[in-house]
């Protein structure tokens, strides 16, 4: 009886919630009806929109970051597992970072004795990171640091221009790269040469960078591709569209490079030859963008030839009434000296339009080689700073062994001349084995630039960013700063490092320039010092790491 009465009361409840709102009956026969399914976006991947970066949900993403050397310059056929580990990214996390720029070395991936063949240990190396990458979401922009052909940022890298294997290769490589990450969210994009030096024309570039944007597009519709402007054009070439390449495509975003002013972010250290490059900001020093070689004193008397002590060379006064003259620079020149010719007591002055003395704009007694470099137009010769002879003391400055035009350039000691004043440069030379052709003088070299001139402070940092802002503004380009720092000894002796770096980050961050700072391990320009360790807070730049750790959580 209990059975038939459940039975009759579910058969009624059935009835009752199958009636439509006018107690009729649906019609069975109907397709049931679905709940719509959410569909997947077509590209989750970060992306542009316009001229902004966006994510898979399109919000707009602002790339701040640092960069991960991995210690490319070894060339080793392995990557470092010394550089960093998992905990280095929950660092840059921390620091209110979102981006790793990962540099990368072709050797980790192909032998040159095995071309074409990549190596699965170097995926097996580059898929831990994106997992680690991962875990703490930081994205990664890959960027090949050292290509077939060389590394390219000392010019030391032509077999990649003139070797047009070198450049297959590395079209090879990056489709290879491109084609296994295609659909990797965790990776920004690529970066295809790291501050590309072509030999002849920044045409090279363009057609190298095109036929690798194709190359990836033929595998990977949608990462990004970060496109460099090259840092500069060997034989002199001009500057033209700031040395960017022309590429077309789509998600092209344009990178950059900023160390200026370089003789300060560079300074004291040996491989780069500049000496103590002062402090920041310091309103006494003369800073300019660009610069053109104009005009110079060719009339002081030149050095004799063969062997001879010591002399004074007083200069002529050279009256300034050009108005192209921008600003000038002290010059030893040593053409053709073959022997040696030594420099010292070398003094500027300054007289006004009727010849009355002013002041002394420069006096270098030569107690070291700091601000003065060498330049070779056939790459021969050497100079240097003698600590044994000098003319009222025992040091000065020499050059020696040179076959042609040479100089040592005070580029460190730019003055501004005033129209219709007079300059006079004098002081001490002496040779040894001078040969009868040779042109050893003093000088001072005059230089035109349509830029304002500057004084090293957070106008001149400005007005050098400012450069590539409005090119990118003017083009309609997104823009990436991929590469801007200051050396381990602006942060020693009150040479104000710490001031630097956040000026630039305001400058970034007021106008929404991506960035990664460099670098994060490595005794020159890191956030961690030491080789062969894993970075560790006893060998940190802590003050640093604390900037950046304030301006952008």
């Amino acid at each position: 009886m209990k059975l038939t009465y459940y039975i009759s009361f579910l058969s009624l409840l059935l009835f009752t919630c199958s009636k439509n709102d006018d107690n009729t009956i649906p019609d069975q026969s109907e397709e049931p009806i679905e709940e719509p399914i959410e569909e997947t976006p077509e590209n989750p991947l970060v992306q542009l929109d316009g001229t902004n970066i966006v994510d898979a949900d399109g919000n707009t993403l602002y790339l701040k970051g640092v960069a991960f050397g991995n210690q490319i310059w070894n060339n080793s056929p392995t990557p470092s597992t010394t550089h960093h580990n998992e905990l280095d990214f929950e660092r840059v996390k921390n620091m209110g970072m979102n981006a790793v720029r990962f540099y990368l070395n072709y050797t980790f991936f192909e032998d040159d004795s095995n071309p074409y063949t990549y190596k699965q240990s170097g995926w097996n190396w580059l898929e831990q990171n994106i997992q680690w990458a991962k875990n703490h979401n930081v994205y990664l922009i890959l960027n090949m640091h050292a290509p077939q052909g060389g590394y390219q940022s000392q010019g030391n890298g032509d077999a990649l221009w003139y070797v047009t294997e070198n450049q297959n290769r590395l079209i090879a490589l990056w489709k290879a790269i491109a084609e296994r990450y295609k659909d990797e969210v965790q990776i920004v994009g690529f970066g295809p040469v790291n501050e590309p030096v072509p030999n002849t024309s920044i045409s090279q570039w363009s057609d190298l960078a095109q036929r690798i944007v194709n190359g990836i597009r033929e595998v990977n519709e949608n990462h990004l591709i970060f496109i460099e402007k090259a840092i500069y054009v060997k034989n002199n070439q001009p500057v033209e569209n700031l040395n960017f390449p022309q590429v077309t495509g789509k998600n092209i975003v344009y990178e950059f490079h900023s160390y200026a002013p370089h003789q300060y972010t560079h300074q004291l250290f040996d491989w780069a030859g500049l000496g103590d490059g002062g402090k920041y900001p310091d309103e006494d020093i003369i800073e300019v963008a660009n610069g053109q070689w104009y005009d110079a004193i060719f009339e002081n008397d030149k050095l004799n030839s063969g062997n001879s002590d010591w002399t004074y060379f007083e200069g002529v006064k050279y009256t300034i009434n050009d108005t192209e003259i921008s600003y000038a620079v002290p010059t030893l020149v040593g053409q053709d000296v073959q022997g040696k010719v030594y420099f010292d007591n070398i003094i500027i002055k300054e007289y006004d339009e009727n010849g009355n003395f002013i002041r002394d704009v420069y006096e270098f007694d030569f107690g070291n080689d700091d601000g003065w470099y060498y330049w070779s137009a056939n790459e021969s010769g050497e100079s240097g700073f003698e600590a044994t002879d000098g003319a009222n003391d025992s040091t000065s400055m020499f050059i020696e062994s040179a076959t042609g035009d040479c100089n040592l350039t005070g580029a460190h000691f730019k003055f501004v001349p005033q129209q219709g004043y007079q300059y006079q440069i004098s002081g001490y030379m002496k040779g040894e084995n001078v040969s009868a052709t040779s042109n050893c003088r003093l000088r001072i070299d005059f230089y035109h630039t349509n830029e304002p001139i500057l004084r090293r402070n957070k106008a001149y940092l400005e007005y050098y960013v400012g450069q590539y802002i409005n090119w990118a503004n003017s083009n309609n380009a997104p823009l990436y700063l991929g590469e801007f720092g200051a050396g381990s000894p602006c942060f020693e002796n009150d040479k104000g490092g710490l001031q630097f770096v956040e000026d630039m980050l305001d400058i970034l961050l007021t106008n929404n320039v991506h960035f990664t700072y460099h670098s994060y391990h490595e005794d020159a320009f890191g956030l961690y010092f030491g080789g062969g360790t894993l970075p560790n807070e006893s060998n940190a730049n802590l003050p640093l790491i604390q900037l950046f750790t304030d301006i952008l959580n």
